[in-house]
């Protein structure tokens, strides 16, 4: 027979939530050594479990990990955040832990106690608004008796605490204080055993076990079991697939630099979800069939093929259109017509997350290497990709838009309704070109200089535009001539703003000086002049 070993665990935590969750975690899984004393000698865990009720600086919790790795530097740590004040911030911190959990119930704890003592990673990447927690909750009267029993008894206990070890306490008050300190402890835990499900009521509910919105649970958590790219691929890909897979878009006309708004609701997901497809069958294709030569010299081919494969699917198969009198199946008359050669700079290239992949080694982002697996690293690939993906179909969607041009029938199929019309779709089209020319010479050498890159992405499905901090001196070396044009007039700018304020600041001041001490005194005199002849001429 196998002899199975005992997980060993340390909570850290407040003594009523340690002991909350150490009975739960011990109910569901009797193979938990748990332990809530973290000054006891010759302790070694496996898993250090740090629930932290006040998030108020994300330095200060790395600085602690730090202190907790140093002591315990072969242990994995999960951190829990627990809180009101959580639940405002819109992402997770960027912690260096094996695990991070907001507001988890006692059976995502023992998940994810599991998958990381097998070496795995389980974070969440935002707050899922089902788990709010109430500011204010009413007790039952047992419930308040029980509270204020089990507070009383830590009270005691810490008083108790600070006379045992103390040198100035004599031997025979120690002796009968201990007797004292194990009959409070004694207590304390048969009050937890009998009730130790209300605890969830003066432990914030941190650890329910109500089963709410049970379908949208997980959605936010991430669970990966082995540290393969591959793994973390699929994770990706499943996201991003449940993100894009709906037409419920609310798009914006004004908004020109989106020019997949211009195009059917249905037709921009299954153009995005297209794309987010071909995108997995290239990396898998690549894997398989590029195991002994170097798959980089067909890459660009490669990439041209996924963006046409993508475009050529916009509708269904076999479905046909008029044109000239003629039918014509779309797809077949786009896989023809299109070139897909154009290139969108504020996306990153392909080979940066498509290589990490396929060799399961760490994404090298703005000078950093970071293992896929961690939190930080996770969320980039996931922001760069989903980047990349809607940034081509908004290329492939301006290849769409001048295909339409020629050809209005397609125009009523592809087309927005209130785009159909030829004024509004050449009005459409000319918004979308001048935005592409400013940005071209404009905006984007602006972008550069500062170091920022632009991203798009569906967020509460609208298109979302924001910004990053990205080291990109190498594609600010490659501008041309106008573009560095741009970029010295913003150096000029700010060279000369400072000394023209300094300049206008110090005129400004000589100005007042000399209406005030020396214009000022002179009419002072004058009306003094005035005012003293004036006396004369009354004396007189």
């Amino acid at each position: 027979m196998e002899l199975i070993t005992k997980k060993s665990i340390l909570i850290i935590a407040p003594s009523l939530i340690a002991e909350s969750l150490s009975l739960k975690l011990t109910s569901l899984d009797t193979n938990l050594n748990i332990t809530l004393n973290s000054g006891s000698k010759n302790l070694n865990p496996d898993l250090i479990i740090w629930n932290i009720l006040n998030y108020q600086s994300e330095d200060l919790i790395r600085l602690e990990l730090l202190k907790l790795k140093e002591r315990w530097d072969e242990s994995k740590i999960l951190v829990i955040f627990s809180g009101e004040l959580v639940n405002k911030t819109k992402l997770t911190p960027s912690l260096n832990s094996e695990g991070l959990l907001l507001n988890p119930s006692a059976d995502k704890v023992l998940e994810s106690i599991n998958i990381i003592t097998e070496g795995g990673r389980v974070f969440d990447l935002e707050i899922n608004p089902s788990l709010k927690i109430k500011k204010e909750k009413e007790l039952t009267f047992n419930q308040k008796l029980l509270s204020s029993g089990l507070k009383q008894i830590d009270t005691e206990i810490n008083y108790i605490f600070k006379y045992v070890n103390s040198d100035s306490t004599p031997e025979f008050y120690k002796f009968i204080l201990k007797g004292r300190l194990r009959e409070l402890i004694t207590a304390k835990s048969f009050l937890i055993f009998l009730w130790g499900n209300s605890l969830d009521l003066y432990s914030e509910a941190i650890y329910s076990e109500d089963k709410i919105n049970i379908e949208n649970k997980d959605t936010n958590t991430i669970f990966i079991k082995n540290k393969n790219t591959f793994e973390i691929w699929d994770l990706i890909l499943e996201r991003l697939s449940k993100r894009y897979n709906s037409t419920n878009l609310d798009v914006d006309f004004n908004n020109s630099s989106i020019i997949l708004s211009g195009i059917k609701k249905e037709f921009i997901s299954r153009l995005i979800c297209k794309m987010l497809d071909e995108l997995d069958n290239l990396i898998k294709n690549i894997k398989e069939n590029y195991k002994e030569k170097d798959y980089k010299e067909d890459f660009n081919s490669l990439i041209e093929e996924l963006r046409i494969n993508t475009i050529s699917n916009i509708t269904e198969n076999y479905f046909r259109v008029k044109k000239n009198g003629e039918s014509i199946s779309i797809n077949e008359y786009i896989y023809k017509e299109v070139t897909c050669n154009e290139i969108d700079r504020e996306s990153h290239e392909s080979i940066m997350f498509i290589d990490p992949i396929i060799k399961n080694e760490p994404i090298d982002y703005d000078g950093k290497l970071l293992p896929l697996y961690e939190t930080e690293s996770f969320i980039v690939l996931e922001n760069i990709i989903s980047n990349w993906i809607i940034r081509n179909c908004n290329l492939l969607a301006s290849e769409v838009f001048n295909i339409c041009s020629s050809w209005p029938e397609l125009r009523t199929i592809l087309i927005n309704p209130q785009l159909q019309s030829t004024r509004s779709f050449e009005r459409f089209r000319n918004n979308i070109n001048n935005y592409n020319r400013w940005h071209e010479n404009i905006y984007m050498p602006i972008y550069l200089y500062e170091s920022k890159r632009e991203y798009i992405d569906i967020i509460d499905s609208k298109f979302t535009r924001y910004y990053k901090n990205e080291n990109r001196e190498k594609e600010l070396e490659n501008l041309e001539w106008f573009q560095k044009q741009v970029t010295l007039l913003v150096e000029i700018r700010d060279a000369i703003a400072p000394q023209l304020e300094i300049a206008v600041k110090y005129i400004g001041n000589l100005f007042v000086n000399f209406l005030t001490k020396v214009v000022g005194k002179a009419i002072g005199l004058v009306g003094k002049g005035i005012l003293q002849g004036l006396g004369r001429s009354s004396t007189k």
